[in-house]
């Protein structure tokens, strides 16, 4: 499967062509103080019950998978439009990745919204491609998720978790992708760097070594020989490494909310 690095001027666009109706409706709130605010936006739905049926299975996925199935700082939004909307907040591009842009009024009229960062999670129902920026859980950020790519309904969790996890800062673990530059957590440019950062955990956990190939490139070093950042037809865990990056991105925002 490949997956790609994308960053904001690839996934939105300014132009203004009319007023927009919005609304954002509350799906989920944890007691717990927000830490990640997920806001899904439908394209070529033409019945919002399925629509909403898709979340649930993504969100209640992502609440039972190792290390989200233990935090409880989540937020699920829905973003509304009048009918007709769609076709001017999105702009199709064709034979080209992303296979479209979003507008920039929409993330305006979220950001206003929420005061916060977000992740804005577009599910293109007839997209059959997916991909997300590389960014990190205290920046707004998109996702886009093709659902015709996935023949099953299990690979469509998959694919969805693995395109969250580079949006919080987790890097491809494939070597069969398009290359990117690698870097922390996850794919170390040589096995030096690579024992900096995971070696006391390749000590502890027999998961985790030294494998060779990631973003693209075989020379690079990953953790484990499988996960959801790598190939989702078999892992089922983001693997020892990042669910210990997981916890600690997640976990920090609490210690410091609790000082204050």
């Amino acid at each position: 499967m490949r997956f790609i690095f994308l960053f904001c001027s690839l996934f939105i666009f300014l132009f203004s062509l009319k007023a927009e109706s919005f609304s954002l409706k509350t799906l989920y709130s944890s007691d717990s103080k927000p830490i990640l605010n997920l806001v899904f936006c439908p394209k070529n739905y033409p019945q919002t019950t399925e629509f909403l049926e898709d979340i649930e299975y993504l969100t209640s996925s992502l609440k039972q998978i190792k290390p989200f199935d233990k935090f409880k700082g989540f937020r699920f939004y829905l973003v509304e439009f009048s009918e007709g909307e769609e076709k001017n907040i999105f702009k199709n591009k064709q034979n080209a990745l992303p296979p479209f842009k979003v507008r920039i009024n929409l993330f305006n009229f979220i950001t206003k919204q929420l005061k916060k960062p977000f992740k804005l999670i577009v599910i293109d129902k007839k997209g059959i491609s997916s991909c997300a920026e590389l960014s990190l859980i205290n920046k707004t950020s998109l996702l886009i998720l093709g659902k015709a790519r996935y023949n099953l309904r299990e690979g469509f969790k998959e694919g969805f978790l693995h395109e969250l996890g580079h949006s919080l800062g987790l890097r491809d673990e494939c070597l069969n992708c398009k290359a990117c530059k690698p870097g922390f957590p996850n794919c170390a440019p040589n096995k030096r760097l690579a024992i900096k950062w995971w070696g006391d955990l390749a000590k502890k956990d027999k998961r985790v070594s030294y494998i060779k190939g990631c973003c693209g490139n075989k020379n690079y070093i990953r953790p484990t020989i499988a996960s959801l950042m790598n190939d989702t037809d078999k892992a089922k865990s983001f693997g020892p490494l990042n669910e210990r990056y997981l916890r600690k991105i997640f976990i920090l925002p609490l210690l410091l909310s609790r000082q204050k």
